[in-house]
């Protein structure tokens, strides 16, 4: 990376892949959560299972925005918790299929995890965590050329 390129193109170029992921990964917890509460506890009343949801969601979407984060800060090592978390999402709505859930819920439940799976694994996303990585290793080296002055 001989020059850094404009923030515009960086930016038409890979944010809308970038967010997408985001996004992507967040409407499945939206999906995923609820659906996982309903199904394996299904003796929890209405208000812990809404209570217990938000609380779950609100927690792993934390987690989900610090990945995020953390790859934007050029390390790209960081997408594998986020693997790991919608991989567990998928395999936790899987079952719940025997639940007779509405199907579209049910559907998106388990499209969403798949989606931000295949945009994580994109070309483009590579890319750009690579160009992030790229970054921060010009950052480190102008700040300790900024140190030894």
């Amino acid at each position: 990376m001989n020059e850094l390129p404009s923030i515009r193109s960086f930016l038409s170029k890979y944010f809308p892949v970038f967010m997408g992921a985001i996004f992507a990964s967040i409407f499945t917890l939206v999906f995923a959560v609820p659906l996982f509460f309903d199904s394996y506890l299904p003796s929890l009343s209405m208000a812990d299972n809404t209570k217990y949801s938000f609380l779950g969601g609100i927690a792993l979407t934390l987690f989900i925005v610090h990945c995020n984060f953390m790859i934007a800060r050029g390390r790209p090592q960081w997408v594998w918790p986020l693997v790991v978390l919608l991989g567990l999402c998928f395999l936790g709505v899987l079952p719940a299929i025997s639940d007779r859930q509405h199907s579209l819920i049910y559907g998106l439940s388990l499209l969403f995890p798949l989606l931000a799976l295949l945009l994580l694994n994109s070309k483009l996303h590579r890319v750009m965590r690579q160009k992030f990585f790229d970054i921060r290793q010009l950052r480190k080296a102008a700040i300790a050329r900024q140190k030894t002055r």
